[in-house]
């Protein structure tokens, strides 16, 4: 499959909408349907005391599952706490009724004990709840019945809200990071190679690019694991070929960061560096630049424009590129291999621009 990712771009309605989808106010929109839908639906049909555990489901699916994934895993924990907790707390109660002492002092050591055998089904925060509430519904199995139930649907629910109700758009996080990204390595790296960098500057670049890089990882891997999922949004669809491609555009700032940090910690060794290695030096990263450039362009899909027709960078470019550039010391051995990775990179996102 092809990684060029070729489409119009969003419409304003749809960018407005994935950037909603990120927000705060989008969680609390969720949490307010998940509220009404989960209470209204068993009050109307007459079960009022289902209302209530079938709500708070549905809103702790909600909150406790930012991303379609996570709200995925967090509904098969809290069923299974359940299913298998209250069945087997409500046998120990009756086993040592009317002992009602001996069933609360053995209730925690045997469901304790089935968390210990499984503990990739079930969640310690999830089960504390139905072990309390084993000992307040004691034989009464309607009230039993009702709580599994509320549980089970209300999950479900907050799960199905999840899926499409403002389903959190990471793929328009992580194109919105690339694009930010590459704005802000491409001005600092053509600073750099003009001589216009002071020092003053390196070290606050370097924490903004990597506090972006950070979140492009985080929006990549969300995307990535959401997009494993059997039903696949539509918003998931149009990002999940660019899985790839920011992967490579987060290595790259990740990349630029230390190498911005490097040259923060030995500034001196560089500008002590001979003249015409250095000038050489920063000739040949104002190259890589260019073609960083036009990557840039190329990822930017805010803008309807064609492929790119060939690779901006080749190996046997950068290969000519660093070639004639002599490694003489440590110091200039440290800023080459900074420039060779620099190029390697950016020789994979051409292909990957390009494919």
């Amino acid at each position: 499959m092809s990684n060029v990712y070729q489409h119009k771009p969003l419409t304003p309605f749809r960018r407005g909408l994935a950037r909603f989808s990120l927000s705060e106010t989008a969680k609390y929109a969720k949490l307010t349907l998940g509220l009404w839908i989960g209470f209204g639906i068993p009050y109307l049909l007459g079960y009022p005391d289902a209302a209530v555990p079938l709500a708070g489901s549905t809103m702790l699916t909600l909150a406790l599952g930012s991303s379609i994934s996570a709200a995925r895993s967090y509904f098969y924990k809290r069923v299974f706490s359940n299913v298998v907790a209250m069945p087997i707390g409500t046998l120990l109660i009756w086993l040592t009724a009317p002992h009602l002492w001996l069933g609360a002092a053995l209730l925690p050591v045997v469901i304790f004990s089935i968390v210990a055998l499984r503990p990739s089904l079930f969640q310690m925060t999830s089960i504390t709840v139905p072990i309390t509430l084993v000992l307040y519904t004691g034989e009464h199995i309607p009230l039993l019945e009702q709580r599994l139930i509320g549980v089970v649907l209300g999950m479900f629910l907050g799960f199905i809200l999840q899926q499409i109700a403002f389903p959190p758009d990471h793929g328009y996080w992580a194109n919105t990071l690339v694009n930010d990204g590459n704005e802000q390595a491409t001005e600092v790296v053509a600073q750099l190679a003009a001589g216009q960098l002071g020092k003053a500057r390196i070290k606050a670049t370097a924490t903004q690019l990597r506090t972006l890089s950070t979140n492009l990882k985080q929006a990549h891997q969300l995307l990535k694991i959401d997009s494993e999922q059997a039903w696949v949004s539509p918003h998931l669809k149009r990002n999940k070929v660019r899985l790839p491609v920011f992967a490579c555009y987060q290595e790259t700032f990740d990349t630029l960061v230390n190498f911005l940090e490097t040259l923060d910690t030995f500034h001196e060794q560089f500008a002590a560096l001979d003249a015409s290695w250095r000038e050489a030096f920063l000739a040949r990263l104002a190259r890589l630049v260019a073609a960083h450039r036009q990557l840039a362009e190329a990822a930017d899909l805010r803008v309807e424009r064609a492929p790119l027709a060939a690779p901006p960078l080749h190996m046997e470019d950068l290969r000519q590129l660093i070639g004639d550039l002599p490694a003489s010391n440590v110091f200039t051995s440290v800023y080459l291999g900074h420039l060779t990775g620099y190029g390697i990179l950016l020789c994979r996102l051409s292909d990957l621009h390009t494919a």
